[in-house]
């Protein structure tokens, strides 16, 4: 007994202070363990975790739903004073739904930049790092699609611990440095032989996303070149999980499993007719709710009746990033203003929709349409029709999918349509009129920023 006690003693003698405080943290990762080839795909996933979130994600607004509000997708069909706001074309720039989507767009992006910094430094050969590259290319052309110009690109110096504030930037730029980031991901694979799977993969999402953002620059026959080798039937999901609430649709949740937003319907007088059309097109088929459960009625508010988007039926529902239909609705569009045969491209998608629909089966008792080959559309009596067909596909194809916004700014600045005509207008749907706004303003929390006062303008 006495010996062991003093060998207690002994080591308890031995022991320094400082070394009882000093615990190892496994789970704190030092910026020494991120330089490991072995983290880069840990890496890559919180990219596409980022950019997942800023579009939807965990129950947060994101670029589909608040995209969908300011345009003619969704309604307001609940009582959120900040997303009455946003769906009635006034948006403040205290408002804080407004706010958090921001954030979460400037996250993904400077996430991705960061990322894509660690695999040049670490394993530059390696091809996830040209994926990075070109999520990081979607950054740019979600964040100007969404905002007014005058959007500032503020970055951190971890080495040197001090933020590096950004100057506000016009759309036009930001699209610029959308395509400079697609052209380094291009060149970051090259022109192999006999591309893998995986390269292959990466080069569709980057034509498709350098497509995007010159289609928004109204360098169309780039666009349609940009986009040319793109498979129709590619496609690149962002898959969501029932595992966290992180990982849960963004859309869904909203929509289904509590009521903010209701399909439109001829919203404002110019918004298409998505729950109309839907009873014979299941690209947009939203029926009424009926009370059953994720089939709600009304809306939170308990007045608006629920037209349920069905493309996202359950938190583990997949959103499409980009894919081979955008790349031949890419190509319609230069079709169309070059006076090419625009309808036979669309038709053809028409036709093949049962192979390119990405919508869940749905139970018979929703009573769906079909999924079946839609009728050929004719071409239209004259140019402002026929740009109306374009865009209503592109509207019905890409439904949802965080596009429609840029869509109805493109009418206005790239088609001279006057805003009134394109974007939801007149008398609000619950009293009151509707505001000029066209896009969203950047945020009053941006003014922290020394560099930035308030958008440029908010032209579109």
């Amino acid at each position: 007994m006495m010996v062991s006690l003093g060998a207690a003693l002994l080591t308890t003698a031995g022991c320094s202070k400082d070394s009882l405080l000093a615990v190892e943290d496994p789970d704190v990762a030092t910026p020494e363990s991120l330089a490991d080839p072995a983290v880069l795909p840990t890496l890559r996933a919180s990219v596409i975790s980022d950019l997942q979130v800023a579009m939807g994600a965990g129950g947060e607004d994101g670029v589909i739903t608040l995209g969908g509000l300011l345009a003619d997708e969704f309604i307001w069909a609940e009582t959120f004073p900040t997303r009455f706001e946003m769906d009635v074309r006034s948006t403040n720039p205290i408002n804080g739904t407004l706010d958090g989507i921001y954030r979460s767009l400037q996250r993904a992006r400077a996430t991705a930049e960061r990322v894509e910094r660690t695999f040049a430094r670490v394993q530059p050969t390696n091809p996830l790092r040209a994926e990075v590259q070109a999520l990081a290319g979607f950054t740019y052309v979600m964040l100007a699609e969404m905002y007014c110009n005058g959007i500032p690109l503020s970055t951190f110096d971890v080495d040197a611990g001090t933020p590096e504030l950004g100057e506000p930037l016009s759309n036009q730029v930001l699209y610029t440095r959308a395509v400079a980031k697609f052209d380094s991901a291009l060149a970051l694979i090259g022109t192999p032989a006999t591309p893998t799977a995986e390269q292959t993969r990466i080069l569709n999402l980057t034509r498709i996303g350098r497509g995007r953002a010159l289609l928004n620059l109204g360098r169309f026959a780039d666009a349609a070149t940009a986009v040319a080798l793109v498979p129709t039937g590619y496609r690149y999901n962002l898959f969501h999980s029932e595992n966290s609430g992180r990982q849960n649709n963004g859309v869904f949740l909203p929509t289904q499993n509590f009521p903010r937003f209701s399909v439109g319907d001829r919203e404002g007088i110019n918004g298409l007719p998505f729950f109309t059309d839907g009873a014979t097109d299941p690209r947009v088929f939203s029926p009424r709710g009926t009370g059953v459960a994720f089939f709600p009625r009304v809306g939170a508010d308990n007045i608006t009746l629920m037209n349920v988007q069905t493309k996202y039926m359950n938190r583990s529902a997949t959103v499409v990033l980009a894919d081979g239909v955008e790349a031949r609705l890419i190509e319609a569009e230069n079709q169309q203003r070059t006076g090419g045969d625009y309808v036979a491209t669309l038709n053809t998608l028409r036709a093949a929709l049962p192979t390119l629909i990405t919508n869940a089966a749905l139970p018979a008792a929703f009573n769906p349409p079909a999924i079946a080959a839609l009728p050929p559309l004719a071409r239209g009596a004259n140019t402002a029709a026929e740009v109306d067909q374009v865009f209503k596909e592109r509207a019905y194809w890409m439904f949802l999918t965080g596009h429609r916004l840029g869509d109805l700014r493109r009418l206005v600045r790239q088609y001279g349509r006057n805003a009134e005509a394109v974007f939801p207008t007149g008398v609000f749907h619950k009293g009151g009129t509707y505001g000029v706004d066209v896009n969203y303003p950047v945020p009053f929390i941006e003014t922290n920023n020394s560099k930035f006062v308030a958008c440029i303008d908010r032209n579109a």
